[in-house]
């Protein structure tokens, strides 16, 4: 008598279980947590525009640097929590937040609706990493299973609060959009990207010259559809409030002295470099971050020229490569910022990404924890600044790693060479 040998799980089917138990552990930890300040500060952004409208949250404050599209999203899940608050808290049970939350009982409902719009991006992140494998051999399964259950995503998805993850997996279809070679496409996804959170502005001459390497009519396709979706977006801003748009949404330089150079700089006690804002900063400051913001700018221009004829999956190398040097000179970085290179070094590099990963997290960690005194796990984290010199030191150990990711890799990250073939899209996927 034969008995049948028992079924294999594969890989693919590896990854899609992993990816669902991070999922439900992000679910769950966002329905019973309050989240960070930034979900708070969601929140009351939400209750300005109801109350006195956009105009005045622009043109009243610096503090909100956000484009009209997250604007319109917040304002339609501050109004959703309000009418639905009590069926959440029958069905989840009240997170505790203190007392001083109670005077705002439909918070805990906004800021898992907030978070969940991140746990839903982050699974259409890891099919599309599963779509790219498929055509592209790449990245190693290892390593893919690993980026299911990431720590990393995890924290900000499950816990923190913002909408990073969804800027980050309308920026990733751009590139693979590139790697299907739809300029159109491209262009869309890329202008939805920087609708959402207008950061990608920064690595946008990667796609522009890619494009243009291409031949006129793709970049002229990438520029048409790009430059029309990303006048939509901000065309109400610069209609109502063009000043105050464009001095709270393009001029964000982050917190100084959180990250990297002007965390060095911090540490020195120079009088003129002491502040912890991204308000309010001295004339020595704003001249430091206009200097570094030159920087990036430069680098990135050159990193995306140089490499402006490598395709295929040497094009998420060329994103790398900008990420890093945008990372190494950026003036601030909040926890949430750890997610926005991860799909592209996975891709690029996946050791590099495995190391970024352990040191991220640690970063995350110590932030996290000191922020909520310690109570794992974590149910609201509030930066107020005295807990700064306990986590900000643990920023260096990534921001290292990006200057030792661009030493490594200088050669590379600088090449013009034409690219290697791409694996064939049938190419059998080793089990």
């Amino acid at each position: 008598m034969s008995s049948n040998p028992p079924a294999r799980l594969s890989p693919r089917m590896a990854v899609v279980m992993l990816l669902a138990l991070a999922t439900i552990a992000k679910f769950i930890w966002a329905a019973t947590s309050l989240g960070t300040t930034d979900s708070m500060l969601f929140y009351f952004f939400g209750e300005s525009i109801e109350r006195h409208g956009l105009a005045a949250l622009y043109t009243g404050t610096t503090v909100f640097n956000h484009t009209p599209l997250t604007a319109w999203i917040i304002d339609l899940l501050f109004r959703a929590s309000h009418a639905y608050y009590p069926h959440f808290e029958s069905f989840f049970g009240q997170p505790s937040g203190g007392p001083g939350l109670k005077l705002y009982a439909d918070y805990p409902l906004f800021a898992f609706t907030l978070r969940l719009g991140s746990i839903l991006a982050d699974i259409a992140l890891v099919l599309g990493l599963l779509h790219v494998k498929k055509l592209t051999g790449q990245p190693p399964w290892w390593a893919l299973c690993l980026f299911a259950v990431s720590p990393v995503s995890i924290m900000v998805s499950g816990f923190h609060g913002n909408i990073d993850p969804i800027m980050v997996v309308f920026l990733f279809y751009a590139a693979v959009a590139v790697l299907t070679d739809r300029p159109a496409l491209c262009g869309a996804l890329f202008a939805a990207a920087c609708n959402v959170k207008i950061a990608p502005i920064l690595i946008a001459p990667v796609f522009l010259f890619y494009w243009i390497g291409r031949g006129w009519r793709p970049a002229a396709k990438f520029m048409a559809a790009s430059g029309a979706l990303m006048l939509a977006g901000a065309a109400w801003g610069l209609m109502n409030c063009p000043a105050a748009f464009i001095r709270n949404v393009f001029g964000y330089g982050s917190y100084w002295g959180t990250w990297g150079v002007t965390y060095l700089l911090n540490v020195t006690g120079v009088k003129d470099f002491s502040l912890v804002s991204y308000t309010g900063l001295t004339a020595a400051q704003n001249e430091v971050i206009s200097a570094l913001k030159f920087i990036i700018i430069a680098g990135v221009l050159v990193i995306a020229w140089r490499r402006r004829k490598l395709g295929g999956l040497d094009f998420f190398g060329t994103l790398t490569a900008a990420y890093a040097w945008l990372f190494i000179f950026m003036p601030g970085a909040g926890p949430q910022y750890m997610v926005w290179f991860a799909p592209f070094l996975l891709l690029s590099a996946p050791r590099w990404w495995l190391a970024f990963t352990a040191a991220s997290a640690l970063f995350m960690f110590r932030f996290y924890d000191t922020t909520s005194h310690g109570h794992f796990p974590w149910d609201l984290a509030l930066p107020r600044g005295p807990e700064q010199p306990y986590w900000a030191p643990w920023t260096l150990i990534p921001w290292s790693l990006f200057i030792a990711l661009i030493c490594c890799e200088a050669a590379a990250f600088l090449r013009s060479r034409k690219p290697r073939p791409a694996p064939p899209a049938a190419m059998p996927e080793a089990a």
